[in-house]
């Protein structure tokens, strides 16, 4: 029995169609175990194939192309004495006898040495020999590739190596090579080889000696160049003292221009109205302002005191008053004198300041401007020095350690005899193969299988195809109503798919359409999914099965159900169930025919049919016009459930038309046809157009091993069997 999908949460929002091409999330844990369960097959026999290739491969490998290899050690050893010498000299004599160990091994390796062997009549007669002369290559390329040649790390050891087919031709080979290269070192001194880098590395450090004094030299000329203090405290210095002052008297004259400004604004009005608080205060100041004022002052007392004496239009008060009148006239008079002599003062006083100051800024900022370029040259100077004060520093640790390498190898020299090498252990015939490791077979095994694995994973990955309800949720983020299995999968004989809730009502394939009616009905209210379209991304996708079992099952819970072939470019209820008659919807929306006399019964109980009727020219013109929404209002009154069939959504656009009309739409996707690209381009159409999917439902999934439906079809019918 099929796992209960997931039910539609009630009033679910169309989600936002992704458009194609958008990145999607990468392929959970689970999601990489169900794509190897449906590979499974696949996989084994791939697995098989490759561990199969593995060990037949290994086998001829064995049998027809062994390798053989055969080493031979040759030790250096070092006859300095040990007495009398300190630690650093211990280093010194390891690094010289490493880098003669590293000498040795490149000698024994270099073409001379190897075209010395070859001329041997030994090596020539190997059938190593003969077989690069067989396939035309050059033997001294063919045997500087084959032949290892590498110090031991750690040890005072160089070990000498080749694989051959053949058991006996490794050891002759390097024996050869180890003989032509004793012979050659054999003539060579440790005095001949501390001389040639003796003279070089003197050579050298008495180079470095000069660029250093040169380098000193000029470091000391660049330090005259700057001023003092511009290398112990370059921020501290005379020059930048002298910019940060000359920073600061531009700033401040800048600031005295701009209120200057203010004044000249003031000042210059050429209505002669504007004047400051402090004009204002020093016209107060003025003698003759100051007497008037006080004239005025004495007269409102002399005033306030008769009004008390006379009474009120008295002759004394009157005289009293002109007094005032006059004296506030007078003064008024002066004042404006007085503001104006002062404004005419303040202006030439503001305008001389300001050109004044104009011109010291103009002078402070081209000592600015000299004084920052004085401190750029300081910079440059400055890091010039810095970094040959560096590269000094650089040459001087150097010429320690290069004269400490002098030394060495004049004590070498001195000594006259300082490495001696010699065979430690000689070419042996092999006793054994040397390739192919049997270890290879294990390793062979684990990658046939992940390689097996990984071409599985690569062709689920390839197929771009719908096939399960985790790649609806995942690539559409739809609800799932419901999976259809595979008609060709069913354990029950079905005549037809189209009514398989009555040719077959045990059926697997009836008991998925009973899941999907269930959770439409949970999805929400029976009003909220009265009118509902069954749609799908292209044709023989299975939208007319789904409409019509859906539309059977909803008749079976005992709801009156209409069932609508809205598809007028190619209508097919009238096939599936008899006695559907010949005018129908489109008649309906042309005015020529009513409901009530296209509806036509089903002959099953609760189901009518209302076929698609003859086709028009203007199908979507039809759909879109007044008289379809009257037909979809006069069918929510006659009905509970209203299914519509339609075209296909990427064939014609009848679909998008409907969509927004009904309550909801079910898309249905058929398994292993429509591509995801297609199926989203579908489901971003409906959102186009504000159609509300209420979910979707995977038709014709097949029970492909780690499929959906093989272990729940089983399961199904077993219990079936047990009633």
């Amino acid at each position: 029995m099929t796992t209960l999908p997931t039910t539609v949460p009630e009033g679910t929002a169309l989600p936002y169609a992704m458009p194609e091409g958008e990145p999607l999330a990468p392929p959970t844990a689970g999601d990489v175990l169900r794509m190897l369960r449906r590979r499974q097959v696949l996989i084994v026999v791939l697995s098989i194939l490759f561990s199969a290739l593995t060990v037949g491969g290994f086998a001829a490998w064995w049998l027809y192309l062994p390798g053989y290899t055969s080493e031979c050690l040759i030790e250096c050893v070092s006859n300095i004495p040990d007495t009398g010498l300190t630690a650093e000299q211990e280093r010194l004599r390891a690094d010289e006898h490493e880098r003669f160990v590293r000498t040795q091994a490149t000698l024994l390796a270099s073409p001379t040495i190897l075209s010395e062997a070859l001329k041997v009549n030994a090596v020539r007669e190997t059938d190593w020999f003969k077989r690069v002369l067989a396939w035309k290559d050059e033997p001294l390329i063919e045997l500087n590739e084959d032949l290892s040649v590498s110090p031991v790390r750690g040890t005072n050891f160089i070990r000498v190596a080749i694989e051959c087919r053949k058991r006996e031709d490794p050891r002759v080979i390097v024996n050869e090579v180890v003989n032509q290269w004793y012979h050659d070192v054999r003539q060579r001194s440790a005095e001949a080889f501390a001389s040639e880098n003796l003279v070089a590395g003197q050579n050298e450090l008495q180079d470095l000696d000069r660029q250093i004094a040169v380098d000193r030299q000029r470091l000391k000329e660049l330090a005259q160049r700057m001023p003092a203090g511009a290398i112990k405290n370059p921020a501290g210095n005379i020059t930048a003292q002298q910019v940060q002052q000359a920073a600061e008297i531009v700033a401040a004259l800048e600031l005295e221009l701009a209120q200057l400004e203010q004044y000249r604004s003031i000042y210059n009005d050429p209505e002669g109205l504007a004047v400051t608080a402090e004009d204002r205060a020093m016209v107060e100041l003025d003698p003759q302002i100051a007497e008037l004022s006080r004239a005025q002052f004495l007269l409102e007392q002399q005033r306030a005191a008769d009004s008390k004496k006379y009474g009120a239009g008295h002759a004394v008060l009157r005289q009293l008053d002109a007094q005032i009148e006059a004296t506030a006239g007078m003064l008024d008079q002066a004042r404006l004198e007085k503001l104006q002599q002062r404004r005419a003062d303040m202006r030439e006083a503001v305008n001389t300041a300001y050109n004044n100051t104009r011109y010291a800024l103009l002078q402070a900022r081209e000592k600015l401007a000299k004084d920052e370029a004085a401190q750029q040259d300081q910079d440059r100077l400055l890091f010039d020095y810095l970094a040959l004060e560096s590269k000094i520093e650089t040459d001087l640790k150097y010429r320690e350690e290069l004269a400490e390498w002098v030394r060495g190898l004049s004590r070498v020299k001195t000594q006259r005899t300082a490495i001696k090498v010699n065979v430690a252990q000689p070419p042996m015939d092999p006793l054994e193969r040397s390739s192919p490791s049997l270890l290879m077979i294990p390793l062979g095994l684990v990658f046939s299988v992940l390689l097996a694995g990984g071409l599985g994973l690569l062709l689920e990955l390839s197929d771009k195809s719908v096939r399960t309800p985790q790649d609806i949720e995942r690539f559409l983020g739809a609800a799932m109503l419901g999976v259809v299995p595979d008609v060709d999968d069913e354990e029950v004989a079905i005549k037809r798919v189209e009514t398989a809730m009555i040719d077959a009502p045990q059926s697997m394939t009836a008991e998925a359409f009973r899941r999907i009616r269930t959770n439409l009905l949970f999805g929400a209210s029976a009003d909220r999914h009265r009118v509902i379209m069954v749609a799908s991304p292209g044709p023989d996708d299975g939208k007319t099965t789904v409409a019509c079992n859906l539309a059977i099952a909803a008749a079976q819970s005992g709801r009156r159900v209409l069932l609508v072939d809205a598809n007028l470019r190619r209508g097919g209820l009238h096939r599936i169930f008899e006695g559907v008659k010949s005018h129908g919807l489109s008649q309906i929306l042309t005015g020529a025919q009513t409901l009530a006399l296209c509806v036509s019964e089903s002959g099953v109980a609760q189901l009518d049919v209302l076929g698609s009727g003859p086709a028009p020219p203007n199908p979507v013109e039809l759909l879109d016009s007044e008289r379809f929404a009257s037909f979809l209002i006069d069918a929510r009154g006659r009905y509970d459930q209203v299914i519509i069939d339609t075209a296909p959504l990427s064939v014609a656009s009848d679909g998008m038309v409907i969509a927004p009309r009904v309550d909801g739409v079910i898309l249905v996707i058929r398994a292993n046809r429509n591509t995801r690209g297609l199926a989203r381009r579908a489901y971003g159409l409906l959102a186009n157009v504000g159609g509300h999917c209420v979910g979707a439902v995977l038709n014709a999934a097949r029970t492909t091993r780690g499929g959906y439906f093989r272990e729940q079809l089983q399961t199904f019918y077993r219990y079936q069997s047990k009633r």
